[in-house]
């Protein structure tokens, strides 16, 4: 499998798309759900948390699978890691777009703790997106040099974007009004 044209069309299309999508949501009014619903939609951000630590060992797993010279574990961890990614923003989205997002409740230094992390994980989870996906099939597709070069850059910024957007839950968890 080749990199090429329609693979970068489709990594640029989704890198743009994806972020738009999720930005746009916070401009729109949130979707009227049941009691029922909003009492299941409420454990999402838990959830949300949960994968992004799940994703952020499957990236351990996979540098040390790959030092190991286990290609074939580095690339199921891999796998795992991208799944768990696309399935974080699905419940991600699922939850913004019936939920108005919750202010920041803590004050002082760790407010401002609090938004440094924030908008570095959102600044680099809008990039991290063509990173990945180009990362991703360039290892699918055997291009080993490439692939290898492009990862030094992408995995230490998915593992922060899956490290942080845990931490950002921490922080906000005692400030959801449910």
């Amino acid at each position: 499998m080749k990199f090429d044209t329609n693979m970068k069309r489709f990594v640029w299309v989704a890198g743009v798309a994806i972020p738009l999508v999720v930005a746009i949501l916070f401009f729109l009014p949130g979707i009227e759900v049941s009691p029922e619903l909003r009492q299941t939609l409420n454990v999402l951000p838990a959830v949300n948390a949960t994968v992004n630590g799940l994703a952020f060992l499957a990236l351990c797993g996979s540098y040390l699978a790959i030092k190991r010279k286990n290609l074939l574990l580095h690339q199921r961890l891999n796998t795992a890691a991208l799944s768990l990614s696309a399935l974080f923003l699905l419940s991600y989205v699922s939850y913004h777009i019936t939920t108005e997002s919750t202010p920041y409740c803590g004050e002082g230094f760790v407010r401002g703790m609090y938004f440094f992390v924030l908008l570095s994980h959102i600044l680099l989870s809008i990039v991290i997106v063509p990173l990945v996906l180009t990362t991703y099939l360039l290892g699918m597709g055997k291009q080993v040099e490439r692939h290898r070069k492009w990862a030094r850059i992408t995995w230490p910024m998915w593992m922060y974007v899956t490290f942080t957007g845990v931490v950002v839950y921490l922080m906000i968890a005692p400030c959801y009004p449910f």
